[in-house]
């Protein structure tokens, strides 16, 4: 999923999801085609637990 749907899963901004990506909390893929973050369930699940 990209970044946009986890804002709307979680209620984080998507500077508060790129902190907690630049400090290895979660770690997306990128699509190398256009360089989208792709987060897994598992990296939404980990951003929900951090917002608990």
């Amino acid at each position: 999923m990209l970044i946009n749907q986890v804002m709307k899963e979680t209620g984080l901004t998507r500077k508060a999801i790129y902190y907690y990506e630049s400090e290895g909390l979660v770690s997306p893929d990128k699509n190398p085609e256009n360089n989208y973050r792709e987060f897994t369930v598992k990296d939404l699940e980990k951003l929900k637990k951090l917002i608990c």
